[in-house]
């Protein structure tokens, strides 16, 4: 099981111990968080980033989990054992208690008072944000001691009361966790359908283009990214060459055959539109008029990857600041060369314009340009994505075979988006077709020769995932040959309303903004880069009916939030140097307790092991 498709939220300091002793017994590796609900959410969303799939947590984490994110969320059961304990630890420290909690564990304690007639006060609430007013009422009621969970014990060390922090028993912990691997292995598998299914998609000697209501284009499979000149993202109504269907598209009209000319070749087009519970979209597909038949052969001929070609180039580069033209022109001198690039980034700041530019710019120009992202295909499929498979390679296998991106990038450039999510035995061939200059099909016994230009992304550390033990070291050197780093576009002083007005030009929209808004545009700390600002300046096409926009419009139709006043907030000096003192203290007593098994310790503290290396690292904590 991997370590990043499950995560637990934690309740107390108690569950987390009794969470930590079941996944060490079981031998599983799965983190263990404890964060107050004001980050929680926050914090789940920035593992889904990272690749996780299901959550586990209980009562109000849970729900508030469930309410916030659209992945499962597994709630770990209140049970009368819990109960039991957490009340007897109560009773000899006070005979006057409060419990505070949801409604699952009110429920609980509930159904305990029913069966043992044992006396105490419960507390029900729906939000987080009651808890404090309800701990205050009871201190005020002269209560000595509340029963509960995280937020719960905060509020009691602020009322000078004593907490017992909630309790469960082992076997609502294992069920949770068996509930979580079986969805998960459903999970993976319904992936790889949805995986086959498109590459299957992708062997049709058709192009499929798939619109959503608005007529943005959602999916397209390499036949039709080929034929059709468009990518995902783009609008097909700002596509001259379709101009004669929009009247069909817009109308949601049926077309069986329409006749266009893309890139100075016919192109036949059906149109179909299909509506359900879920929403409404088109399907569009198109071939050539030459192609009546399918060809099985081995060989990769120039003319089958001509719709691999660049459509950005250093021109097209909107930006003015110190940063972006050094990475412009340190780019330009890459380009030059025929050396790896790496490029290090954070996400939606524009790699892959960056890797296309540096091929339209390098001696391979003439040559195909395909880029692959390792996050977005099932681990089980991407070898045969990259390297190609022989005849017979695995059941259902294509007759003939299949060539792979390496095949039908010959003499052009592969761009390997996510690098860091390739698996070890991917990057194992990988480091052998850049050291030997030959690979062979998966499946295949036969040599083939490689001549291509890498060009390698990842917004993640691929130094830290090599310290981990994660990213093999030698491949690191082999890819990390020719480094480009590009700026986050809060660093990028004076571009974002260069590129409002290209973005607004293509939408052929006209806006003005008033020095506030302009000001908090420059400011704004855009998380989401290059992306953001485009989802911010369509939300303005659409939905501003105004000429000039202001601070306000930005903050309610562009959903673009003040700067939060407690990120300005530096916390005092002393303060920052004992947390970091207790902590290393924490790391270094649970490593001599578990003999220096980082994975176990990891389990215990309830971060990842790559994370536990580096506090080590950092505070200087043995490994034994």
């Amino acid at each position: 099981m991997k370590n990043n498709e499950i995560a637990i939220f934690s309740v107390s300091n108690t569950i987390t111990q009794r969470i930590s002793n079941v996944l060490i017994e079981r031998k599983i590796d799965i983190p263990v968080y404890e964060y107050p609900s004001s980050e929680v959410v926050e914090k789940a969303q920035q593992l889904i980033q990272g690749g996780t799939k299901i959550l586990i947590s209980r009562g109000g984490t849970a729900a508030l989990l469930r309410s916030n994110l659209n992945i499962p969320v597994i709630g770990i059961a209140h049970d009368l054992h819990g109960i039991f304990r957490i009340l007897q630890q109560a009773r000899k420290k006070s005979q006057k208690i409060a419990a505070v909690g949801f409604p699952h564990f009110c429920n609980a304690l509930r159904h305990y008072q029913n069966m043992t007639d044992d006396a105490f006060k419960i507390c029900q609430v729906y939000n987080h944000n009651d808890i404090e007013n309800v701990v205050k009422n009871l201190a005020d009621n002269d209560y000595q001691l509340v029963i509960g969970g995280l937020t719960v014990a905060e509020m009691a060390k602020k009322y000078d009361l004593n907490v017992i922090m909630g309790d469960t028993d082992n076997i609502s912990i294992e069920q949770a966790l068996d509930v979580a691997a079986s969805m998960l292995k459903y999970i993976n598998s319904e992936n790889i359908k949805l995986a086959m299914s498109w590459s299957a998609l992708n062997q049709s000697r058709e192009g499929v283009m798939c619109l959503d209501q608005s007529g943005e284009i959602i999916n397209i499979n390499a036949r039709g990214f080929s034929l059709f000149q468009c990518n995902v993202g783009e609008k097909i109504f700002k596509k001259e060459a379709f101009k004669g269907i929009f009247g069909s598209i817009i109308n949601e009209l049926d077309v069986k055959e329409h006749v266009l000319e893309i890139d100075g070749e016919s192109v036949h087009l059906a149109v179909k539109h299909f509506s359900n519970k879920h929403g409404f979209y088109t399907i569009i597909t198109g071939i050539r008029p030459e192609q009546t038949g399918w060809s099985a052969s081995r060989t990769v001929r120039k003319s089958d990857s001509k719709g691999f070609t660049t459509t950005y180039s250093f021109a097209d580069i909107i930006g003015r600041s110190p940063v972006m033209e050094t990475a412009i022109a340190q780019a330009n001198i890459y380009a030059a060369h025929d050396l790896p690039v790496n490029i290090l980034v954070d996400t939606g700041t524009g790699k892959e314009v960056f890797a296309q530019s540096i091929h339209h710019a390098s001696s391979r120009s003439a040559e195909p340009f395909i880029a692959i992202n390792c996050a977005a295909i099932p681990e089980t499929l991407l070898e045969s994505e990259l390297f190609g498979y022989a005849d017979g390679a695995f059941t259902n296998a294509r007759r003939g075979g299949k060539p792979g991106i390496f095949e039908m990038a010959m003499n052009g450039t592969v761009f390997i988006d996510e690098i860091s999510e390739a698996p070890l035995a991917v990057q194992i061939k990988l480091l052998r077709i850049l050291q030997e200059k030959r690979f062979s099909r998966v499946g295949g016994d036969a040599l083939i020769s490689a001549n291509f230009r890498l060009i390698t992304a990842s917004n993640k550390d691929l130094g830290s995932q090599v310290a981990a033990g994660e990213f093999r070291q030698d491949l690191w050197y082999r890819i990390n040959v020719l480094e480009l780093r590009l700026p986050a576009l809060k660093e990028r002083t004076g571009d974002v309303m260069l590129i409002i007005a290209s973005l607004l030009e293509k939408q052929e929209k006209s806006l003005s903004f008033t020095d506030e808004a302009v000001n908090f545009l420059n400011n704004y700390t855009w998380p989401g880069n290059i992306r953001e600002l485009q989802a911010a300046v369509f939300r303005l096409v659409v939905l501003f009916n105004h000429a000039v926009v202001d601070v306000d419009d930005l903050q309610s139709l562009c959903h673009l939030s003040p700067p939060s006043r407690e990120a300005t907030v530096v916390p005092l000096t002393g303060e920052v140097d004992l947390l970091k003192k207790q902590e290393q203290t924490l790391i270094g007593s649970v490593m001599r307790q578990t003999d220096g098994d980082r994975a176990r310790a990891a389990v215990i503290l309830g971060i990842s092991p790559t994370t536990l290396w580096r506090k080590m690292k950092e505070y200087g904590v043995e490994g034994g």
